[in-house]
């Protein structure tokens, strides 16, 4: 097994519009493009960019409720790329030090890796076959319901990174006027939380204005 990193979460491409989760050898150059979902990628950015959602989503619930048993994650491997899907393992601890292993989604293993900081691995077989590409310039394989899935029901906001989706820059802030970065910064952060608390529908309605109120300026 490779150790891994994240290189990044993307939001979507020229070829897909789904996000991806790039994972980066770490003592290499060798990089794995992984599909996912529009939560998932959401839920990954956070716990990646250190950033804490209003309310505990999912994966930060797992987290709590292994913690309350004594249990933890140790690693999680990425272990097969069978007809364009990956596969993941979880490895977990018991209070009695028993590992279980665990079939995951990639995008599942990799958000609770990050939640116990825990080290994630890739079989040195899939970084042969398709792990030489930076991010942005090769599509990688997508998945099934078993692993990672580009047919899935189709959330009405697509959360980018936040520390992409929410950026002003400072040239952008000097061309408006205080009263409207404060207006905008209250819908950002109000989009943020609708993120967290899994409101998809408010979080788009959020978003269209938004994107309504930058196009003005």
């Amino acid at each position: 097994m490779v150790l891994m990193e994240i290189s990044g979460v993307f939001s979507s491409n020229a070829h897909s519009s789904y996000p991806q989760v790039v994972l980066k050898e770490a003592e290499g150059d060798a990089y794995l493009h992984i599909v996912i979902g529009r939560f998932e990628a959401a839920a990954i950015s956070m716990a990646h960019g250190k950033q804490q959602p209003a309310r505990p989503i999912s994966y930060d619930l797992a987290h709590q409720i292994l913690v309350g048993v004594d249990a933890r994650v140790a690693k999680v491997e990425i272990t097969d790329l069978h007809e364009s899907t990956y596969y993941a393992e979880v490895h977990l601890v018991d209070d009695e030090g028993k590992t279980h292993v665990l079939d995951a989604r990639p995008s599942d293993a990799i958000a609770l890796a990050l939640r116990f900081s825990a080290p994630i691995y890739a079989a040195a077989e899939i970084l042969q076959e398709a792990g030489h590409a930076p991010p942005g310039e090769e599509e990688q394989p997508q998945a099934d319901p078993k692993a990672e899935t580009v047919i899935e029901p189709d959330p009405t906001v697509d959360p980018e990174p936040m520390a992409e989706s929410m950026a002003v820059s400072q040239e952008e802030l000097s061309t408006i006027t205080a009263p409207a970065v404060d207006h905008l910064e209250q819908l950002k952060r109000r989009m943020r939380q609708a993120i967290a608390k899994e409101v998809y529908e408010e979080a788009a309605r959020l978003r269209d204005e938004i994107s309504r109120l930058e196009e003005k300026e």
